[in-house]
């Protein structure tokens, strides 16, 4: 069981890894006016915005919806049409399902902006919850924009039918709101806080980071991850050896030095973290396994994989221990399983918290945006890509190593890019990251391609706006093309 570090409010169970999870419901409680009048009231309120997203059938869903067609791994039941290029209706549920929850994250965050600010209280703590509720609503509207495109913008909480209504707002609305309620966060967040799982002003730069990224604005994305890694809060930590990333991935783990923000999972709650999506039936590593993702050795990205990364011994296994203990080799159909949220004590769920933004993420984006900048590798980008690629291999992050790269292997601004893409997929495996990656350089039909033989159209990079949001909301629009 993952340990308390803190003494947590009450209302924080809600979300937070812990040994016992209130199982109440606060949402029915926010549709009242009267429920906000103390700052225990205001607190509560931006808890439950937390809910919806670290739910099973919305984060966990939504991202398996993209590992299924990446170019690492392939999909089995419910996932299994993805690895065609194939959205069929059991998948189909599941977007809905995540469309649903992270508007449901929104409502309630639009709550909280609403009715906390006549709360009488210390006006610092007040901007802070009120940073975090901006933080969390722009979190849901960036796996909306990424996921449906444009979408409509709810800014109010929806408390009558007649502001069902709404259009669908343009991708660049979406991502204008998003960069606006990240820049209120990290204006207002704290730069610390004393309980793992909530956002600090230096998670809100690491996403506006990011968002700059997704978006090509080049220039603001190194500045602001500059920003983050300057400020020396956060470092790599230190391996040496492929079980040290436990310290990161591990069921027990509360937080490391790298983790800028992260969903909380308990093996109290029943709970389903991404543990569960990857290890088979009969394994140790997750006694509920779905065994829902494999990989083949003849993927370019495996099989180019360097077995001395430390990350490929740590993620990629071809045997595993059942759960009599017995050693026994991968199914012959699914040669190449995936390592890296593994908890042999499940019960009845996965204590494996899920990285959103990790410090080498920020080295990461640096070194990709100052490339485009300069049109070309900068020693300060090189070395910001060497530092996650040394750790990679057990030596220390910030000492010259044997794996550098240098000035001269990345000659060109392309020859660099991609070795930061290569190097964001192997860090990244299994996050969530890679999918985006290919979309956003405009790669992904080449690749999958190559490493699948599967042609990608481009209805298949967007998902269906829902049925349910299409009948109810008249002003919608049209349908995402292809659906």
């Amino acid at each position: 069981m993952k340990l308390l570090k803190y003494i947590l409010p009450l209302a924080f169970f809600c979300f937070i890894s812990c040994e016992d999870l209130l199982t109440e419901d606060p949402k029915s409680s926010l549709s009242s006016v009267n429920f906000y009048k103390t700052k225990a009231d205001a607190e509560a309120a931006v808890y439950a915005i937390y809910n919806p997203i670290r739910s099973t059938y919305s984060f966990i869903d939504w991202g398996g919806q993209f590992t299924g067609v990446e170019d690492y791994a392939i999909g089995t039941g419910i996932y299994a049409s993805l690895t065609e290029g194939v959205m069929n209706s059991a998948s189909i549920s599941r977007t809905d399902n995540a469309y649903k929850a992270f508007y449901e994250a929104i409502r309630n965050a639009n709550l909280v902006l609403k009715y906390v600010p006549p709360i009488e209280m210390d006006e610092t703590d007040k901007n802070a919850l009120l940073g975090e509720a901006h933080f969390l609503r722009a979190l849901s509207y960036y796996l909306l924009v990424r996921s449906w495109g444009g979408v409509p913008l709810r800014t109010e909480p929806v408390e009558s039918i007649a502001q069902t209504s709404l259009p669908r707002a343009t991708s660049g609305e979406v991502y204008a709101l998003i960069v606006e309620d990240l820049k209120y966060a990290e204006s207002n967040l704290p730069n610390d806080q004393q309980l793992a799982g909530r956002p600090t002003k230096w998670s809100a730069k690491t996403m506006l980071a990011d968002v700059y990224l997704y978006t090509e604005k080049w220039q603001e994305a190194r500045d602001k991850a500059e920003e983050v890694i300057t400020s020396g809060v956060y470092s790599l930590v230190p391996v040496t050896e492929a079980s040290d990333f436990e310290l990161i991935f591990g069921p027990t783990a509360i937080t490391s030095s790298e983790d800028v923000f992260s969903l909380k999972y308990s093996r109290s709650n029943g709970s389903s973290s991404t543990a569960t999506q990857y290890a088979l039936p009969n394994s140790a590593y997750s006694p509920s396994g779905w065994g829902s993702f494999y990989g083949l050795p003849t993927f370019p990205l495996l099989r180019d994989w360097d077995h001395n990364d430390l990350r490929w011994q740590f993620n990629i296994y071809t045997s595993y221990p059942t759960r009599d203990g017995s050693i026994v080799q991968n199914p012959s159909d699914r040669p190449i399983l995936f390592g890296k949220f593994k908890d042999p004590d499940y019960a009845p769920g996965a204590g494996n918290d899920f990285p959103i933004y990790r410090y080498p993420e920020t080295l990461l984006i640096f070194a990709e945006a100052d490339n485009q900048v300069n049109n070309g590798p900068t020693q300060k980008a090189v070395e910001r890509l060497n530092m996650v690629r040394r750790r990679a291999y057990g030596y220390t992050p910030t000492a010259v190593s044997p794996v550098d790269f240098t000035l001269q292997t990345a000659s060109t601004a392309q020859t660099f890019r991609n070795l930061v893409l290569k190097e964001r997929a192997y860090e990244f495996l299994c996050e969530h990251k890679r999918w985006f990656d290919l979309v956003r350089t405009k790669t992904v039909k080449q690749v999958t391609l190559e490493a699948k033989g599967i042609q990608i159209s481009d209805n298949f990079l967007l998902f269906p706006i829902p049925q349910q949001e299409m009948d109810n909301n008249p002003d919608i629009g049209e349908q995402n093309p292809g659906y």
